[in-house]
């Protein structure tokens, strides 16, 4: 958990040596850049875990479409050494990119609270390193989140790589049980299983759901640390990898915040589960415990 972060972790640069947290960060710079807009500073923040070109490619994406003050932080596995250049490269040409260096895997719990206890911002966003935003992804996302103050985290629309299908959106944040049934967010039973298109009448239905997946969510600062942010490892309790986007949800959900979906946010999410070898190295390495 956030309160004892830094006893745990060793927040490394490249040359292995401590990170100063009291550096010149983002919200600095751009602190002299934007006076009135920099106290909006968000902290984008992803997991390097090899792919190294995925990871370029969303980071492009990010400065390409993202007009809006933002640092963007990179918590790194302890990748191969070509993953490495690629992110160092990034960290030499961006100066609000910030790459946190692993010797190893601290798991996805453990790596994005790095990410979060390193950050400045009052908004942050837990990304995926193989999606790409669109236009106008972090505007929508902010101002769903100034609608109430209740509003804990807002999750984007994820599309699939041909952009007019669906990967995710509000109406899959689902719970399905052993006998096979499936219960959506008033969905029909047709609904539940059809592919759903960009702009289809459901996946436009924004608002608030029971759980939202950490592909693309932002959060806001207030609301992370009043609770602690992800239940990492600590002691051989907590959570290594996988399912920490649900309990996150129910953490934040019983500090009595809400979670939205905004279907005018949107993302691309280069992702097919069914071509996953979880047996391969990565997988190995890095998803198991």
């Amino acid at each position: 958990m956030l309160n004892d972060i830094a006893n745990r972790y060793s927040f490394l640069d490249r040359d292995g040596k401590l990170l100063n947290l009291g550096r010149t960060t983002a919200l600095d710079q751009y602190g002299k850049e934007h006076s009135s807009t920099f106290i909006d500073l968000t902290s984008i923040v992803i997991i390097s875990a090899e792919r190294g070109n995925d990871t370029k490619r969303c980071v492009e994406s990010i400065f390409q479409n993202t007009p809006e003050p933002f640092e963007l932080i990179l918590s790194d596995v302890g990748s191969n050494i070509e993953t490495l250049k690629i992110i160092m490269a990034l960290e030499d040409t961006h100066t609000n990119v910030h790459v946190i260096y692993n010797k190893q895997s601290a798991g996805t719990t453990g790596q994005r609270n790095q990410g979060i206890y390193f950050s400045r911002g009052k908004y942050l966003v837990l990304m995926d390193n193989d999606v790409l935003v669109l236009p106008g992804w972090l505007k929508h996302l902010k101002e769903t989140a100034a609608k109430d103050e209740r509003i804990g985290m807002v999750g984007a629309k994820l599309l699939r790589p041909e952009i007019e299908n669906v990967y995710y959106c509000g109406c899959h944040t689902i719970t399905l049980e052993k006998e096979g049934k499936v219960y959506g967010i008033g969905l029909t039973k047709s609904e539940q299983m059809a592919n759903l298109h960009r702009y289809d009448s459901v996946v436009m239905r924004g608002g608030e759901v029971p759980w939202y997946t950490t592909t693309a969510l932002l959060a806001k600062r207030k609301a992370l640390f009043e609770f602690g942010g992800f239940d990492d490892m600590v002691d051989g309790k907590g959570i290594f990898i996988a399912n920490e986007d649900k309990d996150l949800s129910l953490n934040i959900r019983k500090a009595g915040y809400k979670i939205y979906y905004c279907p005018d946010s949107e993302a691309i999410h280069n992702h097919d589960y069914s071509k996953v070898d979880r047996k391969d190295s990565y997988h190995r390495t890095y998803r198991l415990r």
